[in-house]
């Protein structure tokens, strides 16, 4: 799963962190190509450039590493860059990306997918995709190399599998799984998630691929292949190696001004449909200007965080914009530190208890979403028809109104009035989100009668140290992801060996330890929301965390771009970025 523009986490194959997250972290797509048409025409005979706003900077070109995975900026980018068999389409169902391959089950006992790379599929520097571009995507998502080795977002799915059967050169492979995995079908070898191999073992100095060693994992011979994978696609803002990044997709990586835009171009080695857009430019603007921006013809996309500000000034350019806005995979929340303070029960429950969740809807939220309500599940979302069914009796409710009288009783046993409490998130002074100031204002009034003193420790660098440093009281930022479960686990699962996971709290509970594996292993749909439902109780009586609120998502283009449109899940708007363009 991904977070929001100031954090994100994954929630493909493990949570958006996609993410949002899940998600993120939804539309419809042509027969042959996600998102494209089966006929769709090569660009226009004037090239086109389409410029789309966007708060938060590309960084990495391997989003799957738990540093890399945390920035939605990254898909972002990449969604055109690094293609994969599988996509979400806006209502969050997965879609098969026909230009880059196809799977299918063909067996449940033990689970069996076969894949087929396209033939023509080739990464833009000629080199084909094949078998060892999968092999790396398996052996650095599966944890068989240990603490010291491949840095995972997740490992949730890869863990499971055998090594995929092939040689190095093939372009069919099979995977067979060790155990059941319920999201078989979207959360592996999807989009961003498929990285060229060759490129690792020429930075490393390989003379064998990694083929060969998908039976030696834990052979020292791959600690500079580690080592690049790690880090060596991490880039300062600006700084872009061409040479080591090539692209599987519609477009390539041409160009970077840091802290002001990255271009894309359209890909002369892709195989596919011609994207009907020749340049793609991601230019940096806080939220809280692109709406300015769209209507001074500098952006032509913008896909800001909801807030009543910008929707209001959206209003005002009346017909000269198209605003998109729903229902996402997407919700607020903070999170404990249980290495602070907050190890204790009774101070958390205090906390839980002062903060006004009614009170930040009403203000927050309910303005630009009047159906706006407080979250009561971490996994189901209310537009969605188990919403109901899964929060009934989990013991939410406790929660959703202010009891100072009880808070302060608490505080007060555990000798802790007065007690500071830092509310660390992303805070970028370019990037302003008067949202989230807001909510720690109102938290601070409500909970400064419960005999809390809390601090807004926002900072710029949260999401890179603040937060894997557990150097907060309780963290706050969004979720973005997608209907897969298979994000939750690296979430909510205690940490082993400290790395590797999204679960920044060290939250442990064997109980939800035990629960979370069987949910990843559930192929049946009814089973795996029963199984949701008990570990969203769990929680709630542990209070790991406290969900806020959902918030929808808003995409708004000017009048003269077309075929934009929202996805739900943490793919974000860029899904189908090639088949932008300028109206006839």
């Amino acid at each position: 799963m991904r977070e929001d523009h100031s954090l994100s986490t994954k929630r493909t194959g493990s949570k958006v962190l996609a993410l949002l997250t899940g998600s993120t972290l939804a539309l419809t797509a042509c027969a042959t190509s996600s998102g494209g048409s089966s006929s769709s025409s090569s660009a226009s005979s004037a090239p086109v450039t389409i410029k789309l706003g966007y708060a938060q900077e590309f960084s990495a070109y391997n989003s799957n590493t738990s540093d890399g995975g945390g920035i939605l900026a990254n898909p972002l980018v990449l969604n055109q860059v690094l293609r994969g068999f599988v996509y979400f389409r806006p209502d969050g169902s997965v879609g098969h990306d026909t230009d880059f391959g196809s799977l299918e089950k063909t067996s449940d006992n033990p689970l069996t997918v076969k894949y087929r790379i396209n033939p023509k599929a080739t990464w833009s520097d000629g080199k084909p995709v094949e078998c060892d571009d999968v092999t790396l995507t398996w052996l650095a998502n599966s944890s068989l190399t240990g603490d010291k080795g491949f840095n995972a977002a997740s490992t949730v799915g890869y863990e499971q599998m055998n090594p995929p059967a092939c040689k190095a050169g093939d372009k069919d492979f099979t995977v067979t799984y060790k155990s059941p995995f319920a999201d078989w079908e979207g959360g592996v070898f999807n989009w961003t998630s498929i990285l060229p191999a060759h490129i690792v073992e020429a930075q490393a100095g390989m003379t064998k691929t990694f083929v060969d060693y998908a039976a030696t994992p834990t052979s020292p011979d791959l600690a500079k292949a580690i080592d690049f994978y790690n880090k060596g696609w991490a880039f300062n803002a600006g700084q872009l190696k061409k040479d080591i990044i090539p692209s599987s997709g519609p477009y390539v990586i041409d160009s970077w001004a840091g802290g002001q835009s990255l271009t894309l171009k359209a890909n002369p080695k892709w195989w596919g449909a011609q994207p009907k857009a020749q340049t793609l430019i991601v230019r940096i603007i806080a939220d809280d200007a692109q709406a300015q921006a769209l209507q001074n013809g500098e952006i032509n996309v913008m896909e800001p965080q909801p807030q009543v500000d910008i929707l209001n000034q959206l209003k005002q350019q009346g017909s000269k914009v198209s605003v998109q806005s729903g229902d996402q995979y997407s919700f607020e929340h903070l999170d404990f530190n249980f290495k602070s303070m907050f190890a204790d029960k009774n101070l958390r429950e205090a906390f839980a208890l002062c903060v006004p969740r009614q009170e930040i809807v009403n203000n927050l939220v309910v303005p630009s979403n009047p159906k706006a309500k407080i979250l009561e599940s971490r996994f189901t979302f209310p537009f969605q028809k188990e919403y109901s069914a899964s929060v009934a009796g989990i013991g939410s409710e406790a929660y959703d109104t202010v009891n100072i009288a009880k808070a302060k009783q608490l505080v007060t046993a555990a000798g802790k009035t007065g007690a500071e409490v830092r509310i660390g998130w992303k805070k970028l002074p370019t990037a302003p989100n008067k949202r989230r100031a807001d909510t720690i204002a109102l938290i601070q009034a409500s909970c400064a009668q419960a005999g809390f003193k809390v601090v807004d420790a926002g900072t710029s660098t949260f999401w890179d140290k603040e937060l894997p440093d557990g150097n907060f009281d309780v963290a706050m930022f969004g979720w973005v992801g997608s209907p897969l479960v298979s994000g939750n686990p690296p979430i909510y699962q205690t940490r082993a060996g400290g790395k590797g996971m999204q679960n920044n709290g060290y939250y442990s509970n064997p109980q939800v330890d035990a629960l979370l594996t069987e949910l990843n292993q559930e192929l049946n749909a009814d089973k795996r929301m029963a199984l949701l439902k008990k570990i969203d109780t769990q929680l709630w009586t542990d209070l790991a965390t406290i969900p806020l609120f959902a918030f929808p998502n808003l995409v708004a283009t000017d009048s003269k771009i077309q075929n934009v449109k929202m996805n739900t899940t943490q793919q974000d708007v860029t899904w189908n970025a090639q088949e932008w363009t300028l109206k006839q």
